[in-house]
């Protein structure tokens, strides 16, 4: 999970792959990309800043919002699990139309300031004890969370040249640092649930979107438009071993189909998973019992913890097997992570925590096979006039994988817990196969042009 991600040199064991497009640095060259690919613009920097501080307010409200729900307001947790999912996918599903008003925006900066501020409104609205608040301010977050997520990456189209080895680095370090903003959310909310009330976690969450704010508004976003207006001039041309468009369709259809499944998994990790913990996991560790958000917060800490593996082994990985088939491998993760589960539906009672982090594992090796290389595989076949455009598909993929997330978790009350696991592991597994199916004609150099 850094930017110094670049094409080796083929290993021993690869050497039956075809060889490396004339244009791939070759072992002499290596240490100079090297060096070259470790450099971001500074507006890269503030992004990343303005992110870390977005996915830790949004995360005090995912990781306690069932509960929430529950306890403030008094829904069923099925109903609160199907408000949720509803929610969850508005929120995704609004990126489509935002990221296609945002196409047709000259200033790449301002939907990105103009969204946090909607945000930090949301969430103050959040803090009021009213039913009627809790609507209006799902119906901000609504809002500003679709055009959040495409200014995104619109900003990062603007930084880079099309086809920049520079992108998948810049998305990993991106999903590095939401998972830092998602760790510190969780572990605080953890904290003032117990400590506080409902209100100081969401005036909190505010409060911390506020500083978003006060670095994307409004001086420093005009020396970033500047600074990214200079870069996107540099767009380079399709070259002749591009893939072909009907190629890019296949790999944006697969990376859509992938999106689905996994926020489908990711919405029952942050729901029904978390109910299911309260009533079956043993959470008491030498007399303290752990709060049920610190559990979402251990799949954004283990994506730290497994940062430096990730670094050393994906250049390698993504030479031998490519990047498509690492994504097809996520969604095997995600099947196994309710895989692993299935055994604790053999006996009665409470289950050790061991069980749940076994499964939360792996959910965590599919996030970091999925999220960035996906995302990055998408921009790279997305023409760069339609990156909003395309990435508010992605992001649509996953409100519809939400919003099924939410009804699949309001089965959890009403279906045997083991049929749910059952459904739950094949859906992806099924998924991986269709996914290396539409890929499967797909040039293997393409992969290992600008990993």
């Amino acid at each position: 999970m850094n930017a110094t991600l670049f094409p080796h040199a083929t290993p021993a064991i690869c050497a039956s792959r075809p060889l490396l497009d004339p244009s791939t640095p070759t072992p002499s060259t290596t240490s100079a990309s090297h060096e070259q690919e470790s450099k971001h613009p500074p507006a890269f920097y503030r992004l990343c800043w303005a992110i870390l501080c977005e996915r830790w307010a949004a995360f005090m409200l995912t990781s306690t919002a069932a509960l929430m729900l529950c306890e403030r307001f008094g829904f069923s947790p099925a109903d609160a699990l199907h408000l949720l999912g509803i929610a969850s996918a508005a929120n995704y599903v609004g990126s489509l139309p935002g990221g296609y008003l945002l196409d047709r925006t000259t200033d790449p900066r301002r939907g990105l300031g103009v969204s946090s501020l909607i945000l930090l409104f949301g969430y103050t609205i959040l803090s009021l004890p009213y039913r009627p608040a809790l609507y209006a301010a799902f119906a901000l977050l609504f809002i500003g969370h679709s055009l959040y997520k495409p200014s995104t990456q619109r900003i990062l189209a603007a930084l880079y040249a099309t086809g920049d080895a520079k992108i998948e680095g810049a998305q990993v370090l991106i999903h590095l640092t939401a998972n830092i903003g998602a760790a510190g959310g969780s572990l605080l909310a953890g904290i003032l649930t117990l400590h506080a009330g409902w209100s100081v976690i969401y005036a909190c969450a505010a409060l911390i979107m506020s500083v978003a704010c006060a670095l994307l508004w409004p001086a420093q976003a005009d020396r970033a438009v500047d600074e990214a207006s200079s870069v996107s001039t540099l767009e380079q041309t399709p070259t002749d071993n591009a893939p072909s468009m009907p190629q890019h369709t296949r790999t944006i259809a697969g990376l859509v189909l992938a999106m689905l499944l996994f926020t489908l998994s990711t919405a029952q990790a942050e729901g029904a998973l978390l109910l299911w913990s309260k009533d079956r996991v043993d959470r008491v560790v030498l007399g303290f019992e752990i709060p049920i958000a610190w559990f979402l917060a251990f799949p954004a800490l283990l994506v730290l913890v497994l940062a430096p593996v990730q670094i050393a082994l994906l250049p390698r990985l993504k030479s031998c097997i490519g990047t498509k088939r690492l994504v097809a491998l996520g969604l095997i993760a995600a099947s196994l992570c309710f895989a692993v589960l299935l055994p604790t539906t053999l006996w009665p009672g409470r289950v050790s925590m061991l069980w749940l982090a076994a499964s939360l594992s792996l959910f965590v090796l599919a996030e970091l096979l999925v999220a960035p290389l996906g995302l990055a595989l998408l921009q790279r076949s997305a023409p760069p006039r339609f990156i909003g455009l395309v990435t508010g598909l992605w992001y649509g993929a996953g409100a519809l994988g939400y919003f099924i997330g939410g009804e699949i978790g309001a089965l959890w009350s009403s279906w045997p817990t083991r049929n749910v696991l059952l459904f739950l592991t094949a859906l992806p597994a099924v998924g991986a196969v269709v996914f290396s199916w539409l890929n499967r004609n797909r040039p293997l150099q393409a992969d290992r042009i600008a990993p």
